[in-house]
């Protein structure tokens, strides 16, 4: 019984090992697809002139979830609440902090960018757009190194302190 106790504990903490490593990954990913969704916003909105809910709808189709699902659920309420793009865009992300694997620097920057969004000329949203695509894709950088450099030491360390626990208790 006591060696059954020791296994649970060992596979318990590298399974939270593992968890953590795989929430690296998913930042590194989500950063991405963030800065693409946005990338592929700007083409829809200055080259396009394509209205902001749909081109939010046509964006959300061309990135992975959960950052699609923060595109699309922006285009729903925009066409359906009564009140600034820049309000629903602010509701959306904090509906959306659960689901996306951010920092507070990634969800400042969102927010920042929120505050313009549909209150200026086109010209100038762009440039709101190109400063929060500047500043996600150094953000990305850094997220991949991060990654890079302790992915695999969380791994380890979940296996090695469910070891630890395993002598601490024999």
């Amino acid at each position: 019984m006591k060696i059954f106790g020791i296994l649970v504990i060992i596979i318990a903490t590298t399974a939270i090992g593992w968890e953590w490593a795989r929430r690296l990954r998913l930042r590194t990913k989500q950063l991405k697809d963030v800065r693409v969704g946005l990338e592929a916003l700007e083409t829809e909105m200055v080259y396009g002139l394509t209205p902001l809910s749909e081109a939010c709808e046509r964006v959300s189709r061309q990135v992975r979830n959960p950052v699609g699902q923060l595109f699309h659920r922006f285009a729903q309420d925009l066409q359906q609440e009564e009140m600034l793009a820049s309000e629903v865009w602010q509701q959306t992300l904090i509906k959306m902090k659960n689901t996306i694997e951010f920092k507070q620097g990634e969800w400042d920057v969102l927010h920042q960018f929120g505050q313009t969004l549909g209150q200026q000329d086109l010209e100038n949203q762009r440039k709101h757009l190109r400063l929060a695509l500047t500043y996600l894709e150094q953000q990305e950088a850094d997220a991949r190194e991060h990654q890079r450099k302790h992915e695999s030491m969380y791994k380890s360390l979940g296996f090695l302190c469910g070891i630890l626990i395993a002598l601490i208790m024999l």
